[in-house]
């Protein structure tokens, strides 16, 4: 299955997501997805995360703090 295209935004956001599991060996929350890609509210941080995953770029493991995964695409 191919993937499909991102917007500018929902890439910010799923690089930001790499980065920080490289720099830290752990997903961010999402609060931290919300200031570290400086969106108003943590709503919009959990509706892009939601197309990301959507669109197969990350699983997120519900109930979990830190449970964004990354999926090699």
């Amino acid at each position: 299955m191919k993937a499909m295209a991102l917007t500018t935004k929902q890439s910010d956001v799923l690089n930001y997501i790499k980065s920080y599991i490289e720099k830290n060996s752990v997903s961010p929350l999402i609060r931290e997805v919300q200031e570290g890609c400086q969106m108003n509210c943590y709503k919009a941080a959990v509706d892009k995360l939601l197309v990301l995953e959507k669109k197969g770029f990350i699983k997120r493991e519900l109930n979990k703090h830190r449970g964004i995964k990354i999926n090699n695409i």
